[in-house]
């Protein structure tokens, strides 16, 4: 399980998932309460990274500042 997991998905959006980190590029992304937001757009709908396994070295070096406990 990759620690990404267990973020919610607000924070996720904010906190690092926001854009690609590579190109800056971003997706319009529809959340739950039909809020538009910019998401790279390598996140699923579910808001699961989908390159996770081969992400670019920013993603990989990226310390979360969000308290998961």
């Amino acid at each position: 399980m990759n620690p990404c997991e267990s973020c919610e998905l607000a924070d996720k959006i904010h906190e690092c998932c926001g854009r690609f980190p590579d190109t800056a590029e971003s997706v319009d992304f529809l959340l739950e309460n039909n809020v538009h937001v910019a998401a790279c757009p390598h996140l699923s709908p579910h808001g699961y990274c989908q390159i996770y396994t081969h992400r670019p070295l920013n993603c990989r070096m990226h310390t979360c500042q969000i308290d998961l406990t």
